[in-house]
């Protein structure tokens, strides 16, 4: 029962804090997806909230949180967001699993590359999930923003596949590098009594997880 437990304070838990801050989590989402949306802006930065929750109340949590937001998109912009839930997902469990390591420790100005590197692997863990989504389901183009760029390659001569892969290497590690950032920065600003006890180890800079 205890190794049980400890897995689970590990993963982080449901509890009652972790599900007030799942909505305002996907707000977060669905704020910054509809706005870069809307203003024909070339990156995503709808998992911020995502991010967020798995710094604060673990990948599990952010998990919820991420396919919640997609489900939300889907209906009130677009079916063609749905399919990608898995990805948010995929990231929620990436950040949540550098968070347990403590990449988001912050004791020094060079400790900050780090989350420059949870950026990119966040980015490339988007890129392997979802390009056979894009290319399978969508030929290669969603209807959002980053359609753009996608265009661009194909009118520089490169087969689908190849423009779409370009397209999310161009996009990926500049969207979640800032998303990584911009979450973190948002975590640091909840008072630490106010956080889950995920987020109390995660984020604290006073000692290591053993």
């Amino acid at each position: 029962m205890a190794t049980g437990s400890s897995t689970r304070e590990r993963m982080g838990e449901f509890t009652t804090l972790a599900w007030v801050l799942i909505p305002v989590a996907v707000g977060i989402n669905v704020v910054g997806g509809t706005v870069t949306n809307l203003l024909r802006i070339p990156i995503y930065l709808d998992v911020v909230g995502t991010i967020l929750l798995a710094l604060l109340a673990g990948p599990l949590v952010a998990a919820v949180g991420g396919i919640l937001t997609n489900l939300i998109l889907g209906v009130t912009r677009s079916p063609t967001i749905i399919p990608f839930a898995v990805v948010n997902a995929a990231i929620a469990l990436v950040a949540g699993y550098f968070a347990m390591r403590g990449w988001f420790r912050i004791r020094e100005g060079s400790d900050y590359l780090k989350l420059a590197g949870v950026g990119v692997i966040v980015a490339l863990t988007s890129i392997v999930v979802s390009l056979p989504i894009v290319v399978t389901l969508f030929g290669g183009l969603t209807g959002t923003a980053p359609d753009i760029v996608v265009g661009v390659f194909l009118a520089a001569g490169f087969d689908l596949v190849p423009a779409v892969l370009a397209s999310q290497l161009v996009i990926e590690p500049i969207d979640k590098i800032a998303s990584v950032v911009i979450a973190y920065f948002i975590a640091k600003s909840v008072p630490e009594r106010y956080r889950p006890s995920f987020g109390q180890r995660a984020l604290s800079t006073r000692s290591r997880e053993k």
